[in-house]
């Protein structure tokens, strides 16, 4: 199985990116958010339809995403992933979008506080779709938190001054539960894999730059393998 992650699109569809995934047998495309840049929803509601017409697809908003376009992902044939837990084969993503306070004061911002309870609160979901899917093997799920915002102080949340800008709640959600991965971005030039304690922290970027996360793994396994891939 073949999982690719992207995010930050910004109204840049990426036509390299559009032939990988016709190129590829992709079984997932996973997206952190900032679809647009501000809109427009039309933007939005032509790329996802068209990735869904290929394979299947979650996506989350990120900051930069108005309301119309929160409301188009969610009517979209893709999986509106925000504040769920979806799962895909043996996969459970957990999804949220928007991201922590910017100096930018842009449409979908939260407070610290805010976000951990939230985050918290869908973590503790997680025993009613295990208890809907009683055939699910704990020892083989894989656990992905799919968020716009990185953890702080990861290579994901590092700018070019190495300050780091990243959630707070994200790295303490990330500290205090066992997640395999987490998919991010929101910050373009922090293009990384790296690790926070035990957990994957994986960046891509803005898709307009080519570069994706790839993850395989088999449908019965929790191993995968990670790497950035170019378009």
């Amino acid at each position: 199985m073949k999982i690719v992650h992207i995010s930050d699109i910004h109204n840049n569809e990426n036509e390299n990116f559009l032939r990988y995934l016709n190129e590829n047998e992709i079984d997932l495309v996973l997206i952190s958010g900032d679809i647009t840049d501000f809109g427009p929803k039309e933007f939005a509601d032509d790329f996802l339809n068209k990735l869904a017409s290929k394979t299947s697809v979650i996506a989350i908003h990120g900051n930069c995403d108005i309301e119309s376009v929160y409301n188009t992902i969610e009517k979209s044939n893709t999986i509106f992933g925000h504040d769920k837990i979806s799962l895909f084969k043996n996969i459970l993503i957990y999804g949220f979008g928007g991201s922590n306070p910017t100096p930018f004061n842009t449409p979908f911002e939260m407070s610290e506080e805010d976000l951990y309870a939230s985050l918290n609160n869908l973590i503790d979901y997680e025993s009613v779709i295990l208890e809907e899917n009683k055939s699910l093997d704990k020892n083989k799920v894989i656990k992905i938190l799919l968020t716009h915002s990185p953890p702080f102080e990861s290579e994901a949340d590092k700018i070019p001054s190495g300050d780091h800008v990243g959630s707070k709640a994200i790295r303490d959600i990330l500290n205090e539960n066992d997640f395999d991965l987490n998919l991010c971005g929101h910050i373009h030039e922090a293009r990384s894999v790296s690790k926070l304690n035990n957990t994957i922290i994986a960046n891509p970027g803005m898709l307009k730059d080519n570069h994706g996360i790839l993850i395989t793994t088999s449908n019965d396994s929790p191993d995968f393998d990670i790497e950035i891939v170019e378009f």
